[in-house]
C-alpha cells in the first residue's frame, strides 16, 4: 500500500518527515540560509494538507475496494512512458501557434 510520502519528490523527502513536517535539520540550515520562519511554517502547512488529503481520498477509495495508491501510481508510470511523446508534440503545437490551455505542460517551465 502506498501512502503519501511514496509521491514526494526526493527533493520533498529530503525536506520533509512522511506526515509532511518539516525535518528539524531542514528547518535549522534554512533558517541559516535566511528563510524567514513564517514561510517555512508555510510549505509545512501546505505540504500537511496535501499529506490529509491524500489520506481521506486514499481512505474514501478503500470504502469502495479501490486501493487509491496503486492507482495514482500507475497513472504516473504510464504518464512518464509518454513524456517524450508529449514533449516533442508541445513543440510542434508551439510552432504552430496552439492555444496555451490546449497545451500539455506549461510553455515556460516545460523547457
Amino acid at each position: 500500500m502506498y501512502t503519501a510520502y511514496d509521491f514526494f519528490t526526493e527533493s520533498e523527502k529530503r525536506q520533509f518527515n512522511p506526515d509532511g513536517s518539516l525535518k528539524l535539520e531542514y528547518i535549522e540550515a534554512e533558517l541559516k540560509n535566511g528563510i524567514s520562519e513564517s514561510w517555512l511554517l508555510e510549505m509545512e502547512r501546505r505540504k500537511k494538507i496535501e499529506v490529509d488529503n491524500y489520506n481521506r481520498v486514499s481512505a474514501k477509495h478503500a470504502e469502495q475496494g479501490i486501493n487509491f495508491g496503486a492507482w495514482e501510481m500507475q497513472g504516473r508510470i504510464e504518464d512518464s512512458k509518454t513524456y517524450v511523446q508529449r514533449r516533442k508534440q508541445m513543440d510542434v503545437d508551439l510552432r504552430n501557434f496552439e492555444d496555451a490551455d490546449s497545451l500539455p505542460f506549461d510553455k515556460d517551465t516545460a523547457f
